[in-house]
Order: structure tokens, then sequence, then C-alpha cells
């Protein structure tokens, strides 16, 4: 665990990985809210149509904003991989278990992980596709010389 957090603090902008992860953590839980209200099928649509855009863009802006080189762009990229999926992980535990039952006066669902089961898990490996799918189009747009 110590081996990795150094891991961690070593990538170029972890401030920045954050804050994208965050923002685009928070866009994902309106959407989901919001189109919740609208229709199970429009929340399960917006999440796998909308959601893996948004979280490629971010990967992507990442990369750009760092200005990777192609030789760093896979430990980058598999650095922001792990940590987006542990933020998301912490986070969907926080929200789901703790945050929202406590507003709706619910006993929180301690099996949230395994209700949501395998929904919740391919949203997490979905995560992995999207950072390598992110990288290879920044590394044709490098070679290309468009940034």
């Amino acid at each position: 665990m110590h081996l990795m957090c150094y891991h961690f603090i070593k990538m170029k902008k972890l401030g920045l990985a954050l804050k994208l992860f965050l923002a685009g953590y928070l866009i994902a839980t309106i959407v989901g809210f919001t189109t919740y209200y609208i229709s199970l099928i429009v929340m399960w649509i917006s999440i796998f149509t909308l959601m893996p855009l948004l979280f490629g863009y971010l990967f992507y802006l990442y990369l750009k904003k760092t200005t990777c080189e192609i030789s760093d762009t896979l430990k980058e990229t598999n650095l922001l991989i792990i940590l987006w999926i542990i933020l998301s992980f912490l986070l969907d535990a926080f929200v789901y278990i703790i945050f929202v039952p406590i507003i709706y006066g619910y006993k929180s669902n301690w099996t949230f992980f395994i209700d949501q089961s395998p929904w919740i898990w391919l949203n997490y490996m979905t995560i992995i596709f999207l950072g390598h799918l992110s990288r290879f189009i920044y590394i044709k747009k490098l070679k290309s010389g468009n940034k």
C-alpha cells in the first residue's frame, strides 16, 4: 500500500487527476439521479453512453494537460486508472451506503456492491478500457502533430 501511495505522488499532476475525477463523478451522479427520476431506461442509457464518453474525454484531457511524452503515457495512464477505480469504489461506498440512506432516512445497504452486480463492476472495468482507448487516441494525435 505504501508503495502504491508513492507512485500516486509521483504522478505528473495528481491534483489535476483528482479534480478531473471529482468533476466527472459529480456530473455522473447528477445525471444518474436526474435520469433515475425520469426513467430507469433513460438512466441506464445515459450511464452506458454519456458517462463513458465523459470519462474517456477526461482521461484524454489529463494526458493532454500533463503534456505526457509517449514513453510516459502507459505508466501515467495505468496510475490514473488505478486511482480512479479506487476513488470510484470509495465514493460509491460513501454516497450509496452512507450518504443517500441518511438523506432519505433509509437503513444503510451494506450489500450495495453485491446488489448492483454486475453493472457496477462493469463500470469499474470500463475505466480500464477508457483509459487505454484515450491513451491510444492521445498518442495518435501526438504522432500526427495535433495536440
